[in-house]
């Protein structure tokens, strides 16, 4: 890479310690987005719901409702130009020649372990899970410290930057428990991702390329998602549902309760995504109201962990919590459409449009409007 554009990337300020989430997917490719010079705060360029199309069994009706989360490696693609390589190893050696050699060109690489065999994880030596970590390259060692290999965890619940014994690794990258994952997920063991960076051009002219695109994304991102918050009738429904019958609902299989509390833990996390993407359109936009929408969504993201924490706890009562929580969900959700309804008007505030005298909502942007302000 050349001079200039190392400038640009560094910049932007971007850090692997400082990027945090509530899922390991997000987790992993922040990190790696990081590590190649990229902000990763775009992870949170979405939200909203929509109904599951894959027919997939379930036990409460919010399994089939999924989250508007795209895949990481769509969203890198299209505002960096990042590639992403997937890989199922057909077994641990050849995983751990493939991850050597990566680490030795100076690539990050992102793995699925079992948490069982994961000595910093609160379930190790407990429960068997499916999680991902990035192995780290060294500096100039590739990553290898007396037979070990760093590890980066960010995901919030078990934290961690330091070494694992390569032995101890490999075991959790093979267990047959990764096999055996959520509904519908495919066999996890010995897979690995290693994300790169994309044919770039040159000097001035890409830079200032790369700021302008960066504009106009946040510009174009906050629009759509602003004006077409999608799916909330679906999770009212869904919550109706379960308020309707509680008796019905008020058992899960280990796999059930899984599977819904990973519902509740992705919509906190992609909450808390949305606020630090609507920090980076503020300042990249100039439009400050943005920074107290994000102060909602980061609002928001801690009410669907307290709805998680809430079905944890709660859930073997029986009917009587399952209609808590369905309440829970109804509230949370209303105070998502008034989220949404503020971000419209925040923008349209910033850019001087007139409220509507029906709706009282400030109109949505016509053509050729614009969100942003080019930072002067």
């Amino acid at each position: 890479m050349d001079d200039e554009g190392a400038e640009f990337l560094e910049r932007q300020g971007a850090s692997d310690r400082d990027f945090l989430a509530l899922d390991c997917i997000s987790a992993t490719f922040g990190i790696t987005a990081a590590w190649l010079g990229h902000d990763p705060s775009v992870l949170g360029d979405h939200w909203g719901y929509h109904r599951r199309t894959d027919d997939v069994d379930s036990e409460w009706p919010v399994e089939q409702i999924g989250i508007q989360r795209r895949k990481p490696e769509e969203i890198l693609s299209e505002w960096y130009g990042l590639t992403a390589d997937h890989i199922h190893h057909a077994d641990s050696r050849r995983a751990e020649e493939y991850i050597r050699d990566q680490l030795s060109d100076g690539n990050p690489v992102i793995a699925w372990v079992d948490t069982f065999h994961v000595p910093h994880s609160s379930f190790h030596g407990q429960q068997h899970h499916s999680h991902r970590i990035v192995i780290h390259p060294g500096d100039g060692d590739g990553g290898e410290k007396a037979g070990a290999l760093r590890i980066v965890d960010r995901y919030q619940g078990s934290l961690f930057d330091g070494f694992m014994e390569s032995g101890t690794l490999f075991t959790a990258m093979s267990s047959d428990a990764l096999g055996e994952a959520r509904r519908g997920d495919p066999d996890w063991r010995n897979r690995t991702v290693v994300v790169k960076a994309g044919r770039l051009a040159s000097g001035k002219a890409r830079k200032e390329a790369c700021e302008e695109r960066r504009q106009e994304r946040f510009r174009s991102v906050v629009a759509e998602n602003a004006h077409s918050f999608a799916g909330a009738d679906l999770v009212t429904a869904c919550a109706d549902e379960l308020r309707a019958t509680p008796d019905a609902f008020a058992s899960l299989s280990p796999v059930g309760t899984i599977e819904v509390s990973a519902w509740f833990g992705e919509l906190a996390s992609q909450r808390a995504l949305n606020a630090r993407f609507l920090r980076a359109a503020a300042e990249t936009c100039a439009l400050p109201l943005l920074h107290d929408r994000a102060a909602d969504a980061e609002a928001l993201s801690r009410r669907w962990e307290m709805t998680r924490n809430y079905f944890f706890l709660r859930f073997r009562k029986g009917s009587v919590a399952v209609g808590r929580i369905a309440d829970l969900i109804t509230e949370t959700v209303t105070l998502e459409a008034e989220w949404n309804a503020r971000l419209r008007e925040s923008i349209a505030e910033q850019n001087g449009a007139s409220r509507d005298p029906v709706t009282g909502l400030q109109p949505p942007p016509t053509a050729g409007t614009a969100l942003c302000r080019k930072p002067r």
